[in-house]
């Protein structure tokens, strides 16, 4: 998820890529820090309950897909196309 997350994220601003994206490098120090904290919280209110602290994390990335407008749109398929068989 990070690549897509990253090229999504670059792909949003006009300028100043090499800056953002050492901004976003530093995110991989969250995948250090989310299992710590999700132990920690697994030691304090149980692992089952602990492990909802992942639907925060993934429900920014989803924030980050529905809401990223990126500057250069990529070449889509349709399809309505590939499944019509020839109609």
């Amino acid at each position: 998820m990070f690549s897509i997350v990253f090229s999504l994220a670059l792909n949003s601003i006009p300028k100043n890529h090499g800056s953002f994206s050492g901004i976003l490098c530093s995110g991989i120090f969250g995948g250090a820090l989310v299992p710590l904290i999700i132990g920690s919280l697994g030691d304090w209110i149980g692992l089952r309950y602990a492990m909802l602290f992942l639907y925060i994390t993934l429900g920014y990335i989803l924030f980050l897909g529905y809401y990223a407008r990126p500057i250069v749109n990529n070449k889509t398929i349709d399809l309505k196309k590939i499944f019509s068989f020839g109609n």
